[in-house]
């Protein structure tokens, strides 16, 4: 088997069940019939499945080291810096979106269920600390780690840089795809966040930056629901 046969294997292998599967749980279950314990459980076990896999193809079908998501002249200063600077930029186009497109594009989207569910788990201590703890670490390490894979394989398809453009933007576009439940705008959003993120991890490769950018806004945004509510 060619490197290039691998390497389309391994995005399947991630895509296929895991975000293929997200994909259609976000458009056909009914998310109401969703509750606590289930969410929080299958979520976090998917995300260990997710990881174990990853790990697992990259070192022994792949036969890649670990440095293929960290490189080498990685520093802890730079991890920092490029982490916020996400931060920062995710921040700027979710204020630019609301004076934009948020208010020109009708939103017709039910998140009642949603909420609904988030307020039992912040009513009770326990699964609040699950929450803002493990669960968002593992969900998080999770979706760094498999965007890294996934464009890690593809621009190993080819080196030219118009595919290096093309795979920027389509991993993108299927994170963006996850968010088909939350409305175009949010959408946008999150087109332009991971867009910017997956040129940062191509122009530096390392998934620090993206993690850290990554696990302080969830830990933001889910204890800022928490006090609010």
């Amino acid at each position: 088997m060619n490197k290039i046969t691998k390497n389309i294997i391994a995005v399947c292998i991630v895509v296929i069940p895991f975000y293929l599967s997200a994909f259609l749980q976000k458009t056909l279950i009914n998310q109401s019939e969703i509750f606590v314990q289930k969410f929080l459980g299958i979520y976090m076990f998917l995300s260990i499945l997710g990881i174990s896999v990853i790990l697992l193809t990259n070192k022994y079908f792949l036969k890649n080291k670990w440095s293929v998501f960290v490189s080498p002249k990685s520093k802890i200063i730079i991890d920092i810096s490029l982490g916020f600077l996400l931060l920062s930029f995710s921040y700027f186009i979710i204020s630019l979106g609301n004076i934009t497109y948020f208010r020109w594009i009708p939103i017709e989207v039910d998140n009642s269920a949603i909420i609904n569910l988030f307020k039992e788990i912040f009513s009770n201590n326990l699964y609040a600390i699950i929450m803002v703890g493990p669960f968002i670490w593992l969900n998080e390490i999770f979706a760094i780690l498999s965007l890294a894979f996934i464009l890690n394989n593809l621009w190993q398809i080819s080196y030219k840089k118009h595919w290096i453009w093309i795979s920027i933007f389509a991993v993108a576009m299927l994170f963006t795809l996850l968010q088909i439940d939350k409305g175009i705008p949010s959408m946008i959003n999150t087109f332009l966040i991971i867009s910017f993120s997956n040129f940062i991890y191509y122009k530096y490769r390392s998934i620090y930056p993206l993690l850290i950018a990554g696990i302080i806004y969830q830990s933001i945004d889910l204890i800022r629901f928490w006090i609010y509510f």
